[in-house]
């Protein structure tokens, strides 16, 4: 596809890079550093005039931080139907940086201080993009753009909020995630003029899902019966991890990092963000971000474990250790991978190691527990029994001395025996029963607490994933090892290309007019001509054509013929065009080496990491399993101890 500059420059669009809802993205073949976007649709007269304004005030400032528009691109009937932006190589989604797997598969040495600086930088850019007059407006993870340096660049800057004098226009596109809720209670974005504050929230939002792995801060555990999603929390500035609202609903998800173990300013700021109108601006985000990057320690353990000066212990240490949670690569995680600094060793001797962990066996045995319920009962009922006895024996003395008549004697025993009956079945089996069935509901729900932690020590969830990956893995390494038959193929497919090509120009000097052909007169040859077959070097394409009156017997006949003339051709290598094509190749074949290499290594890491995950989880489940079978344990002795003990009326 050939498009023209505003000042007639001829723009060939080669590969797509990208694709959106309003257009695609292409390289351009002219010029390397840039890319076009050319969009599905004809463009209005107020988005051509939005772009000759954003082309006009382009600058050095503007273009540190967005792929701004730097010309507008015309279609064959000289309509505007794109624009030219500076291409940004190595830089990938903000988005990708959120994920702990994605992070550690990109930049697998970088630690937490590097999404704080990273904050600091989107701060920066945020601040010179209003200083430049301009409100990105839609401000979400995907048109943002960051590289293994930090740094920042947006991308679909078409539809930032830019001014022209006194006509503004709009950005009328947002994602309600990231949008303030004065612009979500309104419920459209057209002719709506937003302002740096509703930035603020935005990047607010964005700098909060760097500083804490992803998560979203109005998204979290409900603890109310109403539905409040994302969109909702928002607009009811229901912060989650809001530690000033005493009446809120959402609290941060489980395995959360704590916002107390940022500095307190760092949390005030995240409270006027998302609970306040007044809030920060970029400009003292930046600020905060620089002190809180200077207050950054290094973990014992691991360089990559960097946390905030304030915290007196590792907290990244604490998830693994207590959680089994790794949320950054250790060191010695760096160092067992030396395996991989000779590529072709590793790969020579890699074999898949399948990861089987063992089930739970099930064999604990604690003699030394007792039960602990049936001496405080036994105590009461001795106690109980020694008030029936001294009773009776009082009793029966007194008629003795008294000299009541026997069968008096005899009734009064019955009468007092029936008041025992009645005193125990009240005041012994009740509570004894009560007592039973609160020990019975502790032992079934440790029971099943138990049952629920074997069930995941047995069911590794990562399991399924670390096999996917080491298949995976698997594959790479299979393609590494065909590299040197794919040099050779692709060798030998260049020498054949040139063999090939000499042939084609020999065959070229037989015209079929000059030669008689048997079955092929001058009708078939005219119709041979119609179809371009002009030469014995044509004839290969008569296979793939549909021409009248040459069928598959005549197909074959001139098949023939030409097999015959290039009976004479006789091949001279051209050594030097060989050795150009055999260099090519080389080098292709050698990118497709380091590409192999740079995914293996990924790979390795990431199948590593899974599997240590795996192993460390377990750790964990085991601790807990031993824990909790000694309670499970004991309140199952306490529980058939007192059933054996306990008797009933």
């Amino acid at each position: 596809m050939i498009l023209k500059g505003a000042h007639g420059e001829q723009y060939t669009t080669g590969r797509e890079i990208g694709r959106g809802g309003e257009g695609q993205v292409f390289e351009v073949r002219e010029q390397s550093s840039v890319v076009l976007k050319k969009y599905n649709e004809p463009p209005s007269a107020a988005q051509v005039s939005k772009l000759a304004r954003m082309v006009a005030m382009g600058s050095a400032a503007i273009e540190a931080y967005a792929a701004w528009p730097a010309g507008l691109v015309m279609d064959g009937q000289g309509s505007v139907c794109g624009f030219l932006m500076k291409k940004l190589n190595g830089y990938v989604p903000l988005h990708m940086i959120f994920s702990p797997m994605d992070r550690k598969k990109l930049f697998p040495d970088k630690g937490y201080n590097f999404l704080v600086h990273i904050a600091r930088n989107l701060a920066t850019a945020f601040h010179k993009l209003h200083e430049a007059g301009l409100v990105v407006g839609d401000v979400n993870e995907g048109n943002i753009l960051i590289n293994a340096a930090g740094m920042v660049s947006f991308i679909d800057c078409d539809s930032f909020q830019v001014k022209d004098g006194s006509r503004t226009f709009y950005c009328e596109v947002g994602v309600p995630r990231y949008t303030p809720p004065e612009l979500l209670v309104k419920g459209t974005f057209e002719n709506e003029e937003r302002n740096p504050t509703s930035d603020s929230f935005s990047m607010a939002v964005l700098l909060f899902q760097l500083l804490f792995m992803g998560r979203h801060p109005f998204a979290g555990r409900n603890t109310s019966t109403a539905d409040i999603d994302e969109e909702t929390a928002i607009k009811m500035r229901e912060f989650a991890y809001s530690i000033h609202n005493r009446k809120k609903k959402l609290f941060p998800p489980k395995d959360s990092f704590d916002i107390t173990s940022l500095p307190e300013q760092v949390v005030l700021f995240f409270h006027r963000a998302f609970e306040q109108d007044t809030r920060p601006l970029p400009a003292e985000w930046v600020a905060e971000l620089d002190m809180l990057l200077r207050d950054m320690v290094t973990c014992a353990t691991s360089r990559l474990h960097t946390y905030p000066g304030k915290l007196k212990e590792c907290p990244w240490c604490l998830f693994k250790n207590t959680r089994g949670i790794l949320y950054f690569l250790d060191d010695n995680y760096l160092k067992a991978n030396t395996i991989l600094s000779d590529i072709d060793s590793f790969v020579n001797g890699f074999k898949l190691e399948e990861l089987k962990p063992k089930p739970w066996k099930g064999n604990l045995v604690f003699h030394h527990l007792a039960p602990k319920a049936v001496n405080a009962a036994l105590k009461r009922r001795k106690m109980i029994g020694r008030l029936f006895l001294v009773g009776n024996v009082a009793f029966i003395a007194g008629s003795v001395f008294l000299d009541f008549p026997i069968t008096d004697v005899f009734l009064f025993i019955l009468f007092f025996w029936g008041l025992n009956i009645l005193f125990i079945a009240f005041l012994v089996n009740r509570p004894q029963k009560a007592q039973l069935k609160l020990l019975q509901s502790e032992y079934l729900q440790n029971k099943e607490k138990l049952r629920k932690l074997i069930y995941e020590f047995d069911n590794a969830p990562d399991l399924v994933t670390y096999t996917k990956n080491l298949h995976e893995l698997e594959g790479l390494v299979h393609e590494f090892r065909r590299l040197p038959g794919v040099l050779d193929a692709r060798r030998v497919q260049e020498e054949e290309k040139l063999y090939n090509e000499q042939l084609s120009y020999f065959l070229a000097c037989f015209n079929i007019d000059d030669f008689e052909i048997p079955s092929i007169g001058a009708g078939r040859k005219a119709a041979l001509h119609q179809n371009g077959i002009h030469t014995a070097a044509d004839i290969t394409q008569v296979a793939t054509l549909k021409i009248a009156g040459i069928g598959s017997k005549n197909q074959q006949v001139l098949i023939g013929w030409q097999r015959q003339m290039s009976s004479g051709f006789v091949y001279i290598p051209d050594n030097d065009r060989i050795a150009k094509a055999l260099k090519k190749v080389t080098t292709e074949v050698s990118h497709l080496k380091l590409k192999l290499e740079s995914d293996i290594r990924k790979q390795y890491q990431s199948v590593n990491y899974i599997k240590l995950n795996i192993t460390n989880r377990s750790a964990v489940l085991e601790r807990q399993i031993n824990d909790f079978a000694i309670k499970t344990y004991q309140a199952e002795i306490n529980y058939s101890a007192f059933r054996r003990f306990a008797t009933f009326i």
